[in-house]
């Protein structure tokens, strides 16, 4: 089916060619603005990282006593407005809601909620231009980051970081996956690797990208709806997921010490209906499973779905709350030339001022 796919892909080859020769002769400038710009993208259509990278360079900057705004578009939630969440707010009373700011910033709002009030803010807007120049001129943040921004080049970026997986098909949209063509990640000042959960090969060749990083997800724990932990070795588990790259979550639980029932796929962002409840806790019932496992993304897109038709809230919170639902919190780590990214940030920071 993707062969008959592949003159769109030409086409869309050639459209992307010209844009970027537009931008590179500055037929078409891009926007300055009064602070640090750092782009979070890749040139693929998804699933290489890109959140968990935003996260680690936040709390890094954040961490030098700078202040961020976050900017992420939001994909799949169902409101359109612009929603704004200061770091450090603990979203217990469920007032944000995975349908206004999307998973990956709710997810993100959990994970920010350690960081002190006044180190920044998290935007969600379709719109990200808008979006960083509204952060700019209401909070004057230190530094602006933008996930998903590689190909957003009306904005000028100080430093572009680009999320590569190795194991990415190199055929464009639509007969693959690739926004542009992987030769374009020489754009980019960092290219990170990520091998997720895979051993980085002793041979990996990294030709003369000296500006190359490797990355790896390291699993922390199992983390359920009471921020109750456990450690999986030996239990028979279920598992689902709707993310980007589905075959990173089965191999991180493939390095865990457990066995797996079942896997169920979702969609990216899936929307979960009540049938969906009803087929996991079917499947754990099925299996006499032990736990069932989800991603963070998944959980956090679960736990603050606010929608109320029919029994719906009563079927989600019943999954949450009656049943042994864990999250698989996992970390990104830098595992090979991380000195020259932290003193690329080093070096940005000081510029700060």
């Amino acid at each position: 089916m993707r062969i008959l796919l592949y003159p769109l892909s030409i086409l869309f080859r050639i459209i992307v060619f010209f844009r970027n020769k537009l931008y590179n002769f500055r037929f078409i400038k891009s926007k300055f603005l009064g602070c640090k710009v750092i782009s979070v993208g890749n040139v693929s259509s998804g699933g290489t990282g890109k959140t968990p990278m935003t996260e680690y360079l936040t709390k890094y900057i954040c961490s030098r006593g700078k202040t961020v705004c976050v900017i992420l578009k939001g994909y799949k939630r169902s409101h359109d407005d612009m929603q704004v969440v200061q770091f450090g707010y603990n979203n217990e009373d469920g007032k944000l809601t995975s349908e206004k700011l999307g998973d990956e910033a709710i997810m993100l709002t959990d994970n920010f909620s350690g960081l002190p009030h006044d180190s920044g803010y998290l935007i969600v807007w379709d719109n990200k231009t808008s979006a960083a120049k509204f952060a700019h001129y209401k909070f004057n943040p230190d530094a602006i980051i933008i996930d998903d921004g590689f190909q957003l080049r009306k904005l000028f970026r100080d430093m572009d970081i680009v999320m590569v997986n190795p194991q990415e098909s190199k055929h464009l949209l639509p007969a693959g996956n690739m926004r542009e063509p992987y030769k374009n990640i020489k754009r980019a000042d960092i290219i990170v690797f990520n091998h997720k959960f895979q051993k980085i090969p002793d041979t990996f060749h990294k030709g003369n990208l000296s500006k190359a990083v490797d990355a790896l997800y390291r699993f922390e724990s199992l983390v359920n709806f009471k921020n109750n932990t456990v450690q999986p070795d030996g239990l028979n588990i279920i598992a689902f997921c709707g993310i980007g790259d589905p075959v990173s979550f089965k191999e991180l639980l493939g390095t865990l010490n457990v066995y797996i029932s079942d896997f169920i796929v979702f969609q990216d962002h899936h929307n979960f209906i009540n049938q969906d409840f009803s087929n996991i806790i079917e499947r754990f019932k099925e299996t006499k499973a032990d736990l069932i496992v989800t991603t963070q993304k998944d959980f956090a897109r679960l736990k603050y779905m606010s929608k109320q038709e029919g029994d719906f809230q009563k079927k989600k919170n019943d999954l949450l709350l009656n049943y042994p639902l864990y999250y698989a919190k996992i970390k990104l780590q830098i595992s090979y030339n991380e000195e020259f990214l932290t003193g690329k940030l080093d070096e940005m920071i000081k510029e700060m001022g």
